[in-house]
């Protein structure tokens, strides 16, 4: 069996803006064959993480390996080729179609303005046909919901056909279905050899599908390790403010619930109450 290639490696990664660290001294990898899902609390620094770790944003500290390649040494071009990106938002003030827009995906491999191939064509379809937007591919992407314009973005993803793939809350806007449809698919996208990180919101998605996590706390500090090591209850209560328990179902297995917020904020009104 051929050893996993590391195809993202951080090693004290800091992350933020202005000089001030949001994510302090971050070290993980993202070997092919593997999910690697990103958990923290609202504003722990999931994306500020993800964009700095695909050059993004500029780092504060640390290095990043992408493939072989330190990060500063990839010209945009090649980090196309290399890794693809889902944002959490699809903001455009042109009116592309749906199937515009996934096919931008392939201008990593061709350039701009180079026409397609009949492989180039074949990506776009089964990108398409994958996220089920093919029935929509003629629509302005403007015109879209929120779910199915985060259905297009996944799909211009899988159409960029790169070894690695970060996704920022990609189940975000979609139905429980869906949402269990794509982290099936993220989790045959890695079985196929290639690497994914994502940020997830779900403890159970991340605990069922990702093989290993990544644990943001509120003072910035990063935990990685395997996944059943790692989403433990007394981790979680830490990293989300929330207390968890964890049970077991015999159709499901074990699932892990937030029960409440550990430190609630003071109600409207009351701040002044001792």
């Amino acid at each position: 069996m051929n050893q996993p290639r590391i195809l993202l490696r951080l090693q004290d990664l800091s992350a933020g803006y202005e000089r001030k660290a949001i994510v302090k001294a971050a070290s993980l990898e993202v070997p092919s064959g593997s999910v690697v899902a990103l958990l923290g609390a609202n504003g722990a620094g999931k994306t500020t993480l993800l964009k700095t770790a695909i050059g993004l944003l500029p780092r504060l500290g640390g290095s990043c390996w992408i493939g072989d390649n330190e990060l500063s040494q990839l010209s945009n071009h090649e980090r196309a080729r290399r890794v693809s990106w889902v944002p959490q938002a699809a903001e455009s003030v042109w009116r592309y179609t749906v199937r515009e827009v996934i096919t931008q995906a392939r201008y990593a491999h061709r350039g701009p303005f180079a026409s397609l191939s009949g492989e180039d064509e074949l990506a776009v379809q089964q990108a398409m046909a994958a996220m089920d937007v093919d029935q929509f591919s003629w629509r302005s992407l403007q015109e879209l919901s929120g779910g199915e314009a985060r259905r297009v973005l996944i799909a211009r993803a899988l159409a960029q056909d790169t070894p690695l793939l970060a996704l920022d809350e990609p189940a975000a806007h979609l139905d429980p279905g869906r949402q269990i449809e794509l982290m099936q698919l993220l989790r045959r996208i890695a079985d196929s050899g290639k690497g994914v990180l994502v940020s997830v919101h779900d403890v159970n998605a991340a605990r069922r599908y990702a093989d290993h996590i990544v644990l943001i706390y509120p003072d910035g500090s990063v935990v990685f390790g395997d996944t059943e090591s790692t989403l433990t209850v007394n981790k979680l209560d830490e990293a989300m403010d929330t207390r968890f328990i964890e049970g077991y179902d015999q159709h499901y297995g074990k699932f892990l619930l937030p029960m409440e917020r550990l430190h609630k904020p003071p109600e409207a009104g009351n701040e002044n109450i001792t």
